[in-house]
Order: C-alpha cells, then structure tokens, then sequence
C-alpha cells in the first residue's frame, strides 16, 4: 500500500519506491544489467532522461547511486528500471545474491543529464569500461530522435574482448545507418582483430569521419579528461562537450555535500557538465569516483 498521500510532496519525491528484480543479464565477470518492476506508478521515473540516475537501496547494506542503462523514452517498458551494475563493493555483492522476485528500493530521479537537444547535429559518443551504460540510453535516444543522414559515431574502449557490456546494444548500434561503431581494446587476446589502444587514441578519427559537431563522454575518471582534450583538439567546442562527471553520491539531492566540487554539487547541478563548465571547476577532476554503473 502507498501512503505517500499523507507526506509533503517536497519529501514524497524522496521516498524508495518498492521494485522486484524482474530480470538479469551476464554482462562480464563483475558487471550484471538488473530490469526492475516498480510495484506502483512512478512517472517520475518513466520520464527520466539520459545521464541522471537514482538511488538503489537494498535492506541491510544502505543505498548507492547508478545511472540507468535503458529508458522508457529509448524503447524500455514503463513501469520498469534497467540498471546496469558493476560489483565494487558490499551493497553491489548484496544485490549480485539477490535472485529474481528479490525486493529493493528506488529512488530518484536526479539531477541534469545529457542536453536533450541536438539530435540533427552530427555526434560523437565516447564510453570507456561500464561507462558505457549511462551513455547507452543517451545514445538509443538520439538515434530515435535524429533526422534521417545525420551520422553518427560511437568509440567504445574496453580493457579485454571479454570485458565488453552491452554487445547486443553494440551489434544493433553495428547495423544502424549512418553509424559508425570503433571498439578499441587495450589488451587485446588471442582472436581479437579489432582497434587495440586506448579511446584517445582514436577520438580524432571519429571526430573527422563524420565531422562531429559535439559530443558526450563517461568512463573512468582517467579517461574523462583526456578524451575530452582530445576533442578540443579535433575541432569540437568545449561548451559541445558533455562530460558524466562522478562523486560519491549520498542524498542525491545537494544537502548532504559529499559531492561538492568548488561552488557546484555533481548530484544536482551535474552529473553532466560541459567541458567549458568544468574549466570553471578547477576540483573536477580530482578525486572523481567511479561512473555509478
């Protein structure tokens, strides 16, 4: 039963919404996509945009921040939450036991994500590791949402052929128009034929082929910066550049502070910022936590 009627809608909004894992899916050794049914109507949730994210509590072991992999708006079912998870720690090794029918609370959703404009200008799309899962409903988005002939480019870098997430994603990102889809190894095993690097080193290639006009990054706090100069340098404007920038992220709601960076918290004035916006933040790119995948 939900009795949020009686609460402050100010505090309603902030309430776990009960959800059951309804299914599950092998991404890698450590890293799982959960769907999750709500138990009631949360449009908040239905109409949550790429590169915010949402509080998963788990009874037991507290909550923690991801960003959701799937929305309603780039084809997920309403009424569902996809996220995909990386085990780092004791609430994800909770949640990894947890088998379907297993109940958790959600929360959210929060903060600003990628511009929701710009789907007619050509675009490229740079993931490393399980960054790749915030940045695949902003890409499914844009897909659905740009002009026909509009090109697109997607550089996905992963530490080993094996350690690839979301392959069918990549195969039917592989077979749409217009798009031009780099994976790039940084280790590389026997079989592998493929791009071998690092994403860097073929942001410029990508940028050129099809004369990107902005673009959108998340992977690890060492890549973010890099890739980031790296387009700067193949022509795309930093005000273009929309970087998932991560803290840790306790209340989701800029009251607690663990996300402070300089004047700006990451959970409600980010977690996306343009590039130009973080020249402002000399702190960005210190300390950054993990993509919260």
């Amino acid at each position: 039963m939900n009795n949020t009627a009686a609460i402050p809608a100010a505090f309603a909004a902030t309430l776990p919404q009960r959800a059951r894992i309804a299914a599950l899916h092998e991404e890698d050794e450590d890293t799982r996509t959960f769907v999750f049914r709500l138990a009631d109507s949360a449009p908040a949730l239905d109409a949550a945009h790429p590169g915010q994210f949402l509080m998963l509590s788990l009874l037991g072991y507290g909550e923690a921040a991801f960003s959701f992999s799937h929305l309603p708006r780039a084809g997920a079912e309403p009424g569902t939450v996809t996220l995909t998870v990386r085990r780092v720690g004791s609430l994800t090794q909770a949640l990894f036991a947890c088998e379907i029918g297993a109940t958790v609370g959600l929360r959210g959703p929060f903060g600003r994500g990628f511009p929701p404009d710009g789907a007619e200008r050509p675009t490229v799309f740079v993931a490393g590791g399980c960054g790749l899962a915030p940045l695949r409903s902003a890409i499914d988005v844009h897909l659905r949402e740009r002009p026909a002939g509009i090109p697109v480019a997607i550089v996905y870098g992963a530490r080993t052929p094996e350690s690839r997430i979301l392959r069918a994603s990549l195969a039917a990102w592989q077979a749409e128009p217009d798009v031009m889809l780099m994976e790039v190894i940084e280790r590389p095993t026997i079989g592998w034929s493929g791009r071998t690097g690092l994403v860097t080193d073929f942001v410029r290639e990508a940028v050129r082929a099809i004369e990107a006009e902005r673009a959108a990054i998340c992977g690890p706090p060492a890549m973010l910066r890099a890739t980031a100069d790296a387009l700067v340098a193949a022509g795309v404007a930093p005000g273009a550049i929309h970087v998932a920038l991560e803290r840790y992220m306790k209340c989701g709601t800029g009251l607690c502070g663990h996300c402070y960076v300089n004047a700006r918290y990451v959970c409600s004035d980010g977690p996306v910022f343009s590039y130009a916006e973080l020249g402002t933040l000399p702190d960005a790119f210190i300390g950054c936590g993990s993509p919260p995948c």
